[in-house]
């Protein structure tokens, strides 16, 4: 039997499988272990992962990324105005 494990963080996300006593991280297809949690929206395409990561300084308006850290909180300014406000 085959447990899979996924971690969806604030930053970054993975997947892990269990399967014959033995754990392993999947690599996603650049071969990493963990992939950066953004997602970036153009005309044509949706590009994800580290591709989207790259691409957020010229395609900020579209680009989605931090999405956990605004769950659950209070939309009195809306979640664009706190996201943007505590972004480094």
């Amino acid at each position: 039997m085959a447990a899979i494990g996924v971690h969806l963080g604030c930053t970054s996300a993975c997947v892990a499988v269990y399967k014959d006593g033995r754990a392993g991280v999947v690599a996603n297809d650049a071969g990493d272990r963990v992939t950066p949690a953004v997602v970036a929206y153009s005309e044509n395409e949706e590009i994800v992962g580290l591709a989207a990561k790259q691409s957020r300084i010229r395609n900020i308006s579209n680009t989605v990324m931090k999405v956990k850290q605004i769950l659950g909180r209070s939309q009195k300014c809306g979640p664009w105005t706190w996201l943007l406000s505590n972004y480094p």
